[in-house]
């Protein structure tokens, strides 16, 4: 069946004319969402608790380092078992995490052990999650729409630290941290049932399962990877972005808010709405163009206008400055995992989507060590000069990347990673559909 366009679906919201994709995306939303709102509460309950800024970035870690631990054997299962029984399953865990925080702290009896063992197993959960959420866009939409639905699932992100942070500021206002966490639980019920709205028309596991086992599975994709350079090379400039550059949101947020700008708790919640302002701008701008140049330079660029910002936001002390800072840093974040997204789904074969993405696990893995050196900075020096010396890390390593590859990220053209063009597509298999999208449902 053609697909039924709707206003505005041939340019940037395009890839929501797509049944499958619209309830992913809609999930997507709700998710982080949840991520956003849960981020502002547990930073608040964490201080509550303890007044510590290294509880609050171990706190941080806990809750990121199952993404370590466990984001490629993440990935490996995302290829080989059915994508949409993992999101349902691993949806579940938050939700029962959530309730279990929230009726704890509802209750008075909240303890810092439960803050600690609630984020270790819903990191878990978040580990496998986004492997398999990643690995299923380019399942539901054709392969000219991919970046666009890359953005739009950045741009439902990017939203959320507006909504989610700032609706989590506001429940703070009426609610206590406890409250938060049982309104979290009930989006999470509503993602669940976009989950199990998804219908695909083939097997919705790209390929037969095979005899061969997880870690061979495992083991194949670190020779596919390493078969790809442009893969290796995009992963590893990651690094600079998720060990020193997320802190600024996880870590100096809070602190900026509560204690160098004085606005109480509510205060994490706007300033990290500030955040998401600039993110969905950025996510908008990437989804309504049709074609990047150079998103391998742009992805280098983006980090020294980002380290700039946090460089800028250390050294003045004004509320509605700071918010546009942090709105310019959010812009060049999220457009930076757009253009990466794009970058290695559209240069992957769709059998290795889930391994590739899972790639990333290992960079968003050592946040936690950036959020813990970030901790360790701000009790050492303090709040405004850790985020400089960030900020200026930031900036030195970024142009030693361009001085030393740029002409490697000049060769990845906008052919691949801004059209969805890169790899070739596999032949089907016995039990794949013979479309260009593998188990895409029809559209509505």
């Amino acid at each position: 069946m053609a697909p039924r366009f709707v206003p505005g679906a041939d340019t940037t919201f395009r890839a929501l004319r797509h049944r499958n994709y619209r309830l992913l995306w809609l999930g997507q939303t709700g998710h982080s969402a949840t991520l956003w709102m849960d981020q502002v509460a547990r930073a608040v309950l964490i201080l509550q608790l303890t007044d510590s800024a290294v509880m609050l970035s171990l706190v941080i870690a806990t809750r990121l380092a199952p993404i370590l631990f466990f984001g490629l054997i993440a990935g490996a299962v995302a290829d080989r078992y059915d994508k949409k029984r993992i999101l349902t399953l691993t949806q579940c865990v938050s939700t029962a995490c959530h309730l279990f925080i929230g009726s704890m702290a509802v209750t008075g009896l909240v303890e810092v052990w439960h803050v600690f063992v609630t984020a270790a197993v819903a990191g878990t959960a978040m580990a496998f999650n986004q492997p398999v959420r990643q690995s299923l866009i380019p399942r539901t939409v054709p392969p000219e729409d991919l970046l666009n639905a890359v953005a739009l699932n950045s741009t439902a992100l990017s939203f959320m630290r507006i909504g989610g942070g700032s609706l989590a500021g506001a429940l703070l206002i009426v609610l206590d941290v406890g409250g938060v966490y049982l309104v979290t639980a009930g989006i999470y019920v509503l993602v669940i049932i976009t989950t199990l709205l998804m219908r695909f028309e083939g097997p919705e596991r790209t390929r037969p399962r095979r005899d061969t086992g997880l870690f061979a599975d495992l083991a194949e994709g670190f020779r596919y990877i390493a078969s790809q350079p442009v893969l290796g090379i995009v992963t590893a400039l990651s690094l600079i972005l998720f060990i020193l550059g997320f802190p600024y949101q996880q870590v100096f947020v809070p602190l900026l808010a509560t204690r160098t700008l004085d606005l109480g708790d509510s205060g994490v919640g706007f300033l990290a709405g500030a955040t998401g302002v600039g993110a969905f701008a950025g996510s908008l701008f990437v989804a309504s163009r049709s074609n990047i140049a150079r998103p391998g330079l742009q992805l280098m660029i983006n980090m020294l206008i980002f380290g700039g910002a946090l460089v800028a936001i250390s050294l003045q002390s004004t509320v509605w400055l700071t918010a546009l800072l942090l709105a310019v840093a959010g812009s060049m974040t999220v457009t930076y995992m757009a253009f990466t997204n794009g970058i290695l789904l559209s240069n992957s074969d769709p059998e290795m989507h889930g391994r590739v993405m899972s790639l990333l696990s290992l960079d968003r893995g050592l946040i936690p060590l950036g959020a813990i050196f970030a901790g360790f900075l701000v009790q050492a020096i303090g709040v405004r000069p850790g985020l400089f010396a960030l900020g200026a890390l930031i900036i030195l390593l970024s142009s030693t990347v361009l001085l030393l590859f740029g002409r490697r990220l000049a060769a990845i053209t906008s052919a691949g990673a801004a059209r969805g063009h890169g790899a070739p597509p596999l032949e089907p298999g016995p039990s794949a559909s013979p479309s260009p999208v593998a188990g895409r449902a029809p559209n509505l």
